[in-house]
């Protein structure tokens, strides 16, 4: 099965145009817990002996260089 990317791009905008800025808001938060969720499971594969804080520093340090700081 193949997808036209540019039909999925559109199919995307209007269903975030027909949300509420509420709705946009909930989903971004949603998406950025399911990042961060996906983030420690990695870091607790990679580095089982990892403490909770170690895992949640170098999740903040990969988000700060993503970003350029």
């Amino acid at each position: 099965m193949t997808h036209d990317p540019d039909l999925v791009t559109a199919r995307s905008a209007a269903i975030y145009r027909a949300m509420t800025p509420a709705q946009r808001l909930e989903q971004a938060l949603r998406l950025r817990r399911q990042m961060l969720s996906l983030m420690d499971a990695g870091l607790r594969a990679e580095h089982p002996e990892w403490t909770e804080e170690q895992r949640q520093r170098e999740i903040a340090r990969r988000i700060l260089v993503a970003d350029g700081g």
